[in-house]
Protein backbone atom coordinates (compact mmCIF):
# COMPACT_ATOMS: atom_id res chain seq x y z
CA UNK A 1 0.00 0.00 0.00
CA UNK A 2 1.45 3.61 -0.62
CA UNK A 3 1.98 5.48 2.04
CA UNK A 4 -0.02 8.64 2.22
CA UNK A 5 2.21 11.85 2.17
CA UNK A 6 0.64 14.40 3.65
CA UNK A 7 1.72 18.39 3.85
CA UNK A 8 2.04 20.54 6.53
CA UNK A 9 -0.45 22.99 4.87
CA UNK A 10 -2.65 19.99 5.79
CA UNK A 11 -1.69 18.63 9.35
CA UNK A 12 -2.04 23.11 10.10
CA UNK A 13 -5.77 22.92 9.44
CA UNK A 14 -7.15 23.98 12.83
CA UNK A 15 -10.65 23.87 12.38
CA UNK A 16 -12.77 20.71 13.63
CA UNK A 17 -13.21 18.61 11.28
CA UNK A 18 -17.53 18.20 9.91
CA UNK A 19 -16.77 14.69 8.20
CA UNK A 20 -13.80 12.38 8.68
CA UNK A 21 -13.26 8.95 7.68
CA UNK A 22 -11.69 5.92 9.83
CA UNK A 23 -10.44 2.95 7.70
CA UNK A 24 -13.08 3.00 4.70
CA UNK A 25 -13.36 0.29 2.32
CA UNK A 26 -15.81 -1.10 0.21
CA UNK A 27 -15.26 -3.98 -1.77
CA UNK A 28 -17.21 -5.32 -4.69
CA UNK A 29 -16.56 -9.25 -5.53
CA UNK A 30 -13.46 -8.75 -3.35
CA UNK A 31 -12.17 -5.99 -5.47
CA UNK A 32 -11.40 -3.06 -3.11
CA UNK A 33 -12.65 -0.16 -5.18
CA UNK A 34 -11.99 2.04 -1.84
CA UNK A 35 -9.79 1.12 1.03
CA UNK A 36 -8.36 2.40 4.03
CA UNK A 37 -9.18 5.88 3.39
CA UNK A 38 -8.72 8.32 5.58
CA UNK A 39 -10.31 11.49 5.52
CA UNK A 40 -10.79 14.35 7.90
CA UNK A 41 -12.51 17.48 6.08
CA UNK A 42 -12.58 20.95 8.11
CA UNK A 43 -15.95 22.79 8.56
CA UNK A 44 -16.24 25.78 5.59
CA UNK A 45 -13.79 23.64 3.48
CA UNK A 46 -13.27 23.23 -0.05
CA UNK A 47 -11.76 19.77 -0.75
CA UNK A 48 -11.33 18.35 -4.56
CA UNK A 49 -10.08 14.94 -4.75
CA UNK A 50 -8.06 13.98 -8.10
CA UNK A 51 -7.69 10.59 -9.48
CA UNK A 52 -7.29 8.86 -12.42
CA UNK A 53 -10.51 6.64 -13.85
CA UNK A 54 -10.79 3.89 -11.74
CA UNK A 55 -8.88 5.22 -8.73
CA UNK A 56 -11.90 5.23 -6.39
CA UNK A 57 -13.23 8.50 -6.36
CA UNK A 58 -17.20 8.65 -7.45
CA UNK A 59 -17.53 5.27 -5.32
CA UNK A 60 -16.04 7.30 -2.62
CA UNK A 61 -18.43 9.71 -2.83
CA UNK A 62 -21.34 6.64 -2.85
CA UNK A 63 -19.89 6.00 0.23
CA UNK A 64 -20.33 9.09 1.83
CA UNK A 65 -23.74 9.99 0.90
CA UNK A 66 -25.26 6.43 1.59
CA UNK A 67 -25.82 5.18 -1.84
CA UNK A 68 -23.06 2.65 -1.06
CA UNK A 69 -22.20 0.27 2.32
CA UNK A 70 -19.37 0.13 3.21
CA UNK A 71 -17.62 -3.53 3.91
CA UNK A 72 -15.10 -2.19 6.93
CA UNK A 73 -14.58 1.32 8.22
CA UNK A 74 -16.67 4.06 9.71
CA UNK A 75 -18.19 8.06 8.87
CA UNK A 76 -18.21 10.48 11.21
CA UNK A 77 -19.93 13.82 10.81
CA UNK A 78 -19.05 16.13 13.50
CA UNK A 79 -19.69 13.30 16.34
CA UNK A 80 -22.30 11.15 15.15
CA UNK A 81 -21.35 8.15 13.12
CA UNK A 82 -23.57 7.68 9.85
CA UNK A 83 -22.02 4.49 9.08
CA UNK A 84 -24.79 2.47 6.96
CA UNK A 85 -27.65 4.90 8.14
CA UNK A 86 -29.00 4.82 4.58
CA UNK A 87 -29.00 7.78 2.04
CA UNK A 88 -32.35 9.15 3.28
CA UNK A 89 -31.05 9.74 6.61
CA UNK A 90 -27.62 10.99 5.66
CA UNK A 91 -29.77 13.22 3.43
CA UNK A 92 -31.26 14.52 6.11
CA UNK A 93 -28.23 14.82 8.45
CA UNK A 94 -27.19 17.37 5.90
CA UNK A 95 -25.47 15.53 3.38
CA UNK A 96 -26.47 16.97 -0.27
CA UNK A 97 -25.07 15.25 -3.60
CA UNK A 98 -24.72 16.37 -7.02
CA UNK A 99 -24.09 13.76 -9.37
CA UNK A 100 -21.94 14.08 -12.80
CA UNK A 101 -25.15 14.23 -14.83
CA UNK A 102 -27.73 16.63 -14.02
CA UNK A 103 -31.33 14.99 -12.60
CA UNK A 104 -33.50 17.76 -12.81
CA UNK A 105 -37.13 17.27 -14.28
CA UNK A 106 -36.84 18.56 -17.48
CA UNK A 107 -40.62 19.32 -18.24
CA UNK A 108 -41.00 21.46 -14.95
CA UNK A 109 -39.76 25.10 -14.70
CA UNK A 110 -36.65 25.76 -13.25
CA UNK A 111 -39.05 27.42 -10.31
CA UNK A 112 -41.18 23.64 -9.95
CA UNK A 113 -38.03 22.20 -9.89
CA UNK A 114 -36.59 24.24 -6.78
CA UNK A 115 -40.42 24.11 -4.90
CA UNK A 116 -39.84 20.11 -5.24
CA UNK A 117 -36.20 20.28 -4.26
CA UNK A 118 -37.17 22.60 -0.73
CA UNK A 119 -40.80 20.84 0.12
CA UNK A 120 -40.42 19.03 3.58
CA UNK A 121 -43.38 16.70 2.50
CA UNK A 122 -43.03 13.13 2.87
CA UNK A 123 -45.16 12.18 -0.19
CA UNK A 124 -42.74 12.03 -3.22
CA UNK A 125 -45.51 11.86 -5.72
CA UNK A 126 -47.19 14.80 -4.48
CA UNK A 127 -43.92 16.91 -4.72
CA UNK A 128 -43.89 16.07 -7.90
CA UNK A 129 -47.22 16.24 -9.88
CA UNK A 130 -49.18 18.78 -7.24
CA UNK A 131 -47.68 22.18 -8.64
CA UNK A 132 -47.27 24.93 -5.92
CA UNK A 133 -49.63 27.62 -7.12
CA UNK A 134 -47.83 30.43 -5.24
CA UNK A 135 -44.89 32.52 -6.07
CA UNK A 136 -40.96 31.37 -5.12
CA UNK A 137 -40.20 31.94 -1.44
CA UNK A 138 -37.73 33.80 -0.51
CA UNK A 139 -35.09 30.67 -0.02
CA UNK A 140 -35.71 30.20 -3.43
CA UNK A 141 -35.22 33.63 -5.12
CA UNK A 142 -32.03 33.58 -3.10
CA UNK A 143 -31.05 30.13 -4.24
CA UNK A 144 -31.66 30.93 -7.83
CA UNK A 145 -30.02 34.42 -8.08
CA UNK A 146 -27.09 32.75 -5.60
CA UNK A 147 -26.97 29.87 -8.88
CA UNK A 148 -27.53 32.66 -11.74
CA UNK A 149 -30.87 30.87 -12.03
CA UNK A 150 -33.54 34.47 -11.15
CA UNK A 151 -34.13 35.30 -14.38
CA UNK A 152 -35.26 32.06 -15.89
CA UNK A 153 -37.28 30.79 -12.86
CA UNK A 154 -40.09 30.35 -15.32
CA UNK A 155 -38.71 28.61 -18.30
CA UNK A 156 -38.44 24.85 -18.66
CA UNK A 157 -35.56 22.93 -17.54
CA UNK A 158 -35.80 21.54 -21.12
CA UNK A 159 -34.73 24.98 -22.47
CA UNK A 160 -31.66 25.51 -20.46
CA UNK A 161 -28.32 25.31 -21.60
CA UNK A 162 -25.97 22.10 -20.30
CA UNK A 163 -24.20 24.78 -17.42
CA UNK A 164 -27.45 25.79 -16.53
CA UNK A 165 -29.15 22.56 -15.82
CA UNK A 166 -25.72 21.98 -13.71
CA UNK A 167 -26.36 25.14 -11.81
CA UNK A 168 -30.38 24.37 -11.28
CA UNK A 169 -29.14 20.76 -9.99
CA UNK A 170 -27.25 22.56 -7.50
CA UNK A 171 -29.65 25.22 -7.16
CA UNK A 172 -31.88 22.05 -5.85
CA UNK A 173 -29.10 20.61 -3.90
CA UNK A 174 -28.74 23.95 -1.92
CA UNK A 175 -32.51 24.30 -1.07
CA UNK A 176 -32.18 21.31 1.36
CA UNK A 177 -29.97 23.76 3.12
CA UNK A 178 -27.08 20.81 3.15
CA UNK A 179 -23.88 21.35 5.68
CA UNK A 180 -21.72 19.04 2.81
CA UNK A 181 -22.09 19.62 -0.89
CA UNK A 182 -20.70 16.64 -2.70
CA UNK A 183 -20.11 17.15 -6.38
CA UNK A 184 -18.72 14.92 -9.01
CA UNK A 185 -17.43 16.71 -11.96
CA UNK A 186 -19.23 19.99 -11.91
CA UNK A 187 -17.44 21.60 -14.68
CA UNK A 188 -18.01 18.82 -17.01
CA UNK A 189 -18.91 19.92 -20.14
CA UNK A 190 -18.86 23.30 -20.08
CA UNK A 191 -18.06 26.87 -21.57
CA UNK A 192 -15.24 28.44 -20.68
CA UNK A 193 -17.13 31.23 -19.43
CA UNK A 194 -20.26 28.59 -17.35
CA UNK A 195 -16.58 26.94 -16.18
CA UNK A 196 -15.51 30.15 -14.88
CA UNK A 197 -18.81 31.02 -13.39
CA UNK A 198 -18.67 27.60 -11.04
CA UNK A 199 -15.29 28.50 -9.86
CA UNK A 200 -16.72 31.14 -8.54
CA UNK A 201 -19.94 29.85 -7.46
CA UNK A 202 -18.03 27.39 -5.56
CA UNK A 203 -15.87 29.56 -3.75
CA UNK A 204 -18.58 31.79 -2.80
CA UNK A 205 -20.02 28.34 -1.14
CA UNK A 206 -17.00 27.49 0.80
CA UNK A 207 -17.15 28.79 4.11
CA UNK A 208 -20.90 28.92 4.34
CA UNK A 209 -20.73 24.91 3.06
CA UNK A 210 -17.99 22.11 3.16
CA UNK A 211 -17.69 21.44 -0.73
CA UNK A 212 -16.07 18.24 -1.18
CA UNK A 213 -15.21 18.40 -5.31
CA UNK A 214 -14.33 15.12 -7.71
CA UNK A 215 -12.23 16.78 -11.12
CA UNK A 216 -10.58 16.07 -13.52
CA UNK A 217 -9.56 19.22 -15.44
CA UNK A 218 -6.40 20.55 -13.48
CA UNK A 219 -6.59 24.50 -14.58
CA UNK A 220 -10.05 24.16 -12.83
CA UNK A 221 -8.26 22.13 -9.62
CA UNK A 222 -5.62 24.87 -9.47
CA UNK A 223 -8.41 27.82 -9.34
CA UNK A 224 -10.75 26.75 -7.24
CA UNK A 225 -8.45 24.21 -4.69
CA UNK A 226 -7.01 24.90 -0.96
CA UNK A 227 -6.29 21.08 -0.42
CA UNK A 228 -6.19 18.29 -2.97
CA UNK A 229 -6.55 14.87 -1.80
CA UNK A 230 -4.87 12.37 -4.57
CA UNK A 231 -6.32 8.94 -4.90
CA UNK A 232 -4.64 5.76 -7.11
CA UNK A 233 -6.27 2.40 -6.66
CA UNK A 234 -8.90 3.16 -4.19
CA UNK A 235 -6.59 4.39 -1.76
CA UNK A 236 -5.23 7.60 -0.48
CA UNK A 237 -1.80 8.67 -2.06
CA UNK A 238 -0.91 11.82 -1.34
CA UNK A 239 -2.63 15.21 0.41
CA UNK A 240 -1.75 18.76 -0.06
CA UNK A 241 -2.03 21.94 -2.28
CA UNK A 242 -2.27 22.01 -5.99
CA UNK A 243 1.78 22.91 -5.88
CA UNK A 244 2.69 20.19 -3.46
CA UNK A 245 0.66 18.00 -5.20
CA UNK A 246 2.27 18.30 -8.28
CA UNK A 247 5.99 18.22 -7.13
CA UNK A 248 4.93 15.07 -4.59
CA UNK A 249 7.63 11.81 -5.78
CA UNK A 250 4.71 9.36 -5.18
CA UNK A 251 2.39 11.45 -7.17
CA UNK A 252 4.59 11.38 -9.65
CA UNK A 253 5.17 8.08 -9.92
CA UNK A 254 2.12 6.84 -10.07
CA UNK A 255 0.89 8.92 -12.73
CA UNK A 256 4.10 8.59 -14.85
CA UNK A 257 4.92 12.27 -14.82
CA UNK A 258 3.34 15.24 -14.04
CA UNK A 259 1.72 16.42 -17.18
CA UNK A 260 -0.76 12.85 -16.74
CA UNK A 261 -2.11 15.10 -13.67
CA UNK A 262 -3.79 17.44 -16.76
CA UNK A 263 -6.43 14.63 -16.85
CA UNK A 264 -6.57 13.49 -13.67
Amino acid sequence: MNAVHKTSHVAAASAAPILRTRNLTVRFDEFPAVRDVDLSIADGELRVIIGANGAGKSTLLDLLCGKTLPSEGEIWLHDRNITGIGEAAIARSGVGRKFQTPTVFKDMTVLENLQVASSRRVRVFQNLFERVKSGPSDKEIAVAERTGLLGSMKRKASELSHGQLQWLELAMVLSQDPKIILLDEPAAGMTAAETDKTAELLLDLAGGHTVLVIEHDMAFVRRICRTITVMHQGAVLAEGTAEEIECNPAVIEAYLGSATLSHA
